[in-house]
């Protein structure tokens, strides 16, 4: 008898040390690449492959229409935190202006994966989407594109939208129709309260960097 519980406490003691093998610590830097644009607190998330923080043509959460629509991640941060998958969920607290960087740490299996919201916050409902990278044995850098909630019409008009150049109490009222699903951006085009010359963006509108910084 005494053997066997000997062989249990090893096996257990080996098996929890091989658990603790498989976990890491990231620092994660998101760069706003865009010329004028700023990106509200990000919500940063580590998962399985079984997660989707969001996938292009499916409807967006409570969550994320609102933080694509205000800017606010805590709605979306509660949705995910300890749900099936998740391994960690960090948010900001502070907007990410462009030229300028915000460094965040999260834990996680090391072979599980990232994703990263946040919203460009001149817009109706735009926000920078990261979708289930890998994250590295070291480092690597990747792009994050700007994604449409699909939870309002882009109107531009700055009743509807809570970022500069657009006053704080513009009010952001909600668009009475949208298209429904989450799609690529097409940018912006004037002709409302929005100057494209300025806010229109090409490619990528956030550069993200991920370090593991422990072995």
């Amino acid at each position: 008898m005494k053997r066997l519980i000997v062989v249990t406490f090893l096996s257990t003691f080996i098996s929890s040390t091989a658990m603790a093998d498989e976990w890491a610590n990231y620092q994660v830097t998101i760069t706003n690449a865009t010329n004028h644009h700023v990106l509200t607190p990000p919500l940063l998330v580590t998962h399985d492959k079984q997660f989707q923080l969001f996938s292009v043509g499916g409807a967006a959460s409570d969550g994320l229409v609102i933080q694509a629509e205000t800017g606010d991640p805590s709605v979306l941060y509660g949705e995910v935190n300890g749900a099936y998958g998740v391994q960690n969920a960090v948010t900001g607290s502070t907007v990410i202006p462009y030229g300028q960087s915000a460094s965040f740490e999260i834990s996680a299996n090391k072979k599980s994966m990232l994703s990263v919201s946040s919203m460009l916050a001149t817009t109706n409902d735009a926000f920078a989407g990261l979708h289930a990278v890998g994250l590295p044995k070291k480092t690597a850098q990747y792009f994050a594109y700007a994604y449409d909630a699909g939870s309002e019409m882009n109107n531009e008009s700055c009743t509807h939208i809570p970022g500069p150049p657009c006053l704080p109490d513009s009010g952001n009222a909600r668009t009475e129709t949208s298209e429904g699903f989450i799609a690529i951006h097409n940018g912006i085009h004037g002709g409302s309260d929005l100057n494209p010359k300025h806010l229109d963006w090409r490619g990528p509108v956030a550069v993200i960097t991920v370090t593991r910084i422990d072995d």
